[in-house]
């Protein structure tokens, strides 16, 4: 206990020097969530939130002032070198709106208090998930690893919504638990409303569990939100959906953020499948079509267990099944580092499965270990700046393996998740067929197969039921 309370001191001490403090340093510098926040003013107004013009003229007399701007605006590159204005949708702007309405600095800091506040918030929903008490030496291990993790320090730092994406979906799941639908459906419209591609893959985690009416109320605000949004648009009669397409489509092919080719000097901050699959086959629409495949067959496979398994071990496996679907959605499609705080969910569940399955729970920590520095980013600072020898550069291994290694980790760690799913699918479909009395298939061919299942997983009604037959014989 003790040496995991001195963890939790160490990872706090680092969350807060590493996130919040640095966070306050950097206010003056370039932020992820400043072109989001001028392009919902623009929403308010009327105007189009994806035209760098409409950017270039609503920027804040707060926020720092590049040169670059209007030098960039002027000759049309500066979606392609910065990736603003963003391509986030109607609905996140919609939602960053009311921030939009305040001067930049004071928007800033109550963006940093709704990170933190829902970071607060995230970590005994973590330990309430694992069903860990606060005096479990595994709780406080648990935390303490959370608060270590990179990728929610790399969140504070850039101010990109993904981080509240990420924890208001980790929320979601206790409050899911608990049975309050109507909080659960509001962090999942923000999740997925500030961050598709983090906040869908839990409305499909929720469609598979046949949670109908928690599915439905969170549709329903989603499509609010969306309505609403066109709406203002449409009543201001602002053309803005050909610059919207136009935003997505150079963030995908020709945008250097975006980019997983040598183009972009910082693609190893990526954590898509596509970096290491271009390293490979050196082919960008090749690098796409097979990150495509694989995710589509990674799915495929937990689509099938998830929809094999028996629906009382919904709520027991829960943490695996939504870690698995979590670290899947990274592979196919653009993440950056940040989006890796997903990973809380797989480390939720080595920490439940750590006293059952150790050797599960050593595999995904290992994983995990690297994700408590920023790999990718610190070996492309120091390849830039030329401390890595030549030697090791210029080498294969060094392209293909050591610079992409967050990917590869990302890659095993859902290998081993979906195979942990199927392993206990497999596992729980044996005990309870070794727990039948023998004849029992029988005796019983005509009944519903339910019927069996209550009696393997209830023996003591069983005894008592056939107890009472006996005494009335």
């Amino acid at each position: 206990m003790a040496l995991c309370l001195a963890f939790l001191v160490l990872a706090g001490a680092e969350f807060v020097v590493r996130g919040p403090i640095r966070a306050i340093r950097t206010a003056t510098h370039f932020n992820d969530f400043l072109s989001p926040y001028i392009q919902a003013r623009a929403w308010t107004r009327g105007l189009d939130p994806y035209s760098p013009e409409t950017l270039l003229a609503l920027w804040p007399e707060g926020a720092p002032h590049f040169l670059f701007l209007p030098i960039e605006v002027a000759d049309g590159s500066i979606l392609r070198k910065r990736g603003i204005p963003t391509a986030y949708p109607i609905p996140s702007l919609v939602l960053i709106a009311p921030l939009s309405r305040l001067p930049w600095g004071l928007a800033y800091g109550l963006w940093l208090a709704i990170h933190l506040a829902l970071f607060v918030l995230m970590l005994p929903a973590l330990v309430a998930l694992a069903g860990f008490s606060c005096r479990d030496p595994l709780a406080v291990f648990l935390v303490a690893f959370t608060l270590a993790l990179a990728p929610f320090h790399t969140g504070l730092v850039t101010a990109n919504p993904a981080l509240i994406a990420v924890e208001a979906a980790v929320i979601s799941l206790w409050t899911a638990r608990q049975g309050y639908d109507v909080a659960t459906a509001i962090l999942l419209t923000l999740s997925a409303g500030l961050k598709p591609q983090i906040g869908f893959c839990f409305l499909l985690y929720y469609l598979m569990r046949r949670r109908w009416r928690l599915l439905g109320r969170t549709l329903a605000l989603l499509m609010l939100l969306t309505a609403f949004g066109l709406l203002r648009m449409a009543l201001a009669h602002t053309p803005w959906f050909a610059n919207y397409l136009k935003d997505n489509q150079v963030l995908l092919e020709s945008g250097i953020l975006a980019h997983f080719t040598p183009v972009n000097p910082m693609r190893f901050g990526l954590i898509n499948l596509q970096v290491v699959l271009y390293s490979l086959v050196g082919s960008v629409s090749v690098a796409n079509r097979l990150a495509v495949s694989i995710g589509a067959t990674f799915l495929v496979v937990w689509l099938v267990v998830i929809l094999r398994r028996n629906r009382r071990d919904e709520d027991e496996l829960e943490l695996l099944d939504a870690g698995a679907i979590a670290v899947l959605s990274l592979l196919p499609i653009y993440h950056r580092f940040y989006d890796a705080a997903l990973l809380v969910l797989p480390l939720c569940w080595a920490m439940v499965s750590f006293r059952k399955a150790r050797t599960f729970s050593s595999l995904t920590l290992l994983l995990l270990l690297p994700f408590l520095i920023p790999g990718g980013t610190i070996l492309e600072s120091l390849e830039s700046a030329g401390r890595i020898p030549s030697t090791f550069a210029s080498r294969w291994w060094w392209q293909r393996v050591v610079m992409p290694h967050e990917v590869w980790l990302l890659v095993l760690l859902c290998i081993l998740l979906l195979y942990e799913m199927t392993v206990d699918w497999n596992r729980r479909n044996a005990s309870v067929a070794l727990s039948k009395p023998v004849g029992m298939d029988n005796a019983n061919s005509g009944a519903p197969e339910r019927d069996h299942s209550r009696q393997s997983i209830f023996p003591e009604d069983t005894l008592a039921r056939s107890a009472e037959s006996q005494a009335r014989d």
